[in-house]
């Protein structure tokens, strides 16, 4: 078991997903929460950690083999953090690691990873062209971070967790070999927020573009995401390959949908680290 999170007043109704609401429009409730960090443990955590993939990748989570990339997060590695609520045999409520991209090319969910993330990428030049450099030659270090957490989870749990996250990776036993990564990869998701008269337009708007576009302003599923694209060297959102339910089927209230998309942010070794620091600064702990 890794440090605990002191006992808290957290309001598990507000969620960083959700969007902004009068106050008279709610009554607030606020809930002690104790939060456990652990180690990932997979005799306990595969299946909520394949439930925390397909949230993570959204529609697009039909493209991938998810029990092996669960595998490839608890059995083949050593590092890594989830958070639980009611002792070690429970569920993660939210879990962060990394996934050895350069070490695993043959994987064959792996090259179904690398060819999906090359695919989206293919109408920004500059970040597919360094996308295929650096996952097309193992001698390049890569990682691919895997960070999700059930929606009502706050922002404030990421700093420690990427902190715990940071402390492993230097000292593992097999640091040099597993965990000395040189570029990261995050993969994360965005949302648009899509008035009834506009959503006509945006599925044609859809169908005409499979790029990114990273000067629309989009809502964040996890605000840390403002820092590392803040501090990335590309980054950008794409349209999911698979449409499980329409914009209009997501609505949250009587006017908008939610047209979520992919997100992808890379960052270097050191970009990563100034960014931890201001997650800290930014979400500090409770």
């Amino acid at each position: 078991m890794k440090r605990k999170q002191d006992d808290s007043d957290i309001d598990v109704s507000s969620t960083d997903s959700e969007p902004e609401i009068e106050q008279e429009e709610i009554e607030e409730e606020t809930v002690n929460v104790d939060f456990d960090f652990f180690d990932l443990n997979p005799d306990v955590d595969f299946h909520a950690t394949k439930n925390l993939l397909r949230q993570l990748f959204g529609d697009d989570s039909v493209e991938f083999d998810l029990s092996s990339l669960a595998d490839l997060i608890l059995k083949d590695n050593s590092v890594g953090t989830c958070i639980k609520t009611d002792g070690k045999e429970s569920d993660p409520f939210a879990l962060l690691s990394v996934i050895n991209i350069s070490n695993n090319l043959e994987n064959s969910t792996v090259k179904k990873l690398v060819a999906y993330v090359l695919d989206k990428t293919n109408n920004q030049p500059k970040f597919n062209v360094l996308l295929r450099k650096l996952l097309g030659d193992k001698k390049n270090k890569v990682a691919l971070i895997v960070s999700e957490r059930l929606i009502n989870m706050p922002v404030e749990v990421v700093p420690p967790m990427y902190k715990m996250l940071h402390e492993e990776m230097e000292s593992a036993e097999d640091a040099h070999e597993k965990y000395e990564f040189d570029y990261f990869l995050v993969v994360s998701k965005v949302y648009e927020m899509v008035a009834a008269k506009e959503q006509e337009d945006a599925k044609t708007t859809k169908k005409k573009k499979a790029g990114a576009d990273t000067t629309k302003e989009m809502d964040y599923f996890h605000y840390e995401d403002l820092v590392l694209e803040a501090n990335s060297i590309h980054h950008g959102y794409y349209p999911y390959t698979h449409v499980s339910q329409e914009t209009d089927s997501r609505r949250v209230f009587t006017e908008y949908g939610l047209d979520p998309q992919l997100s992808l942010i890379l960052l270097s070794k050191d970009q990563l680290q100034k960014s931890v620091g201001e997650m800290e600064a930014k979400f500090p702990p409770f």
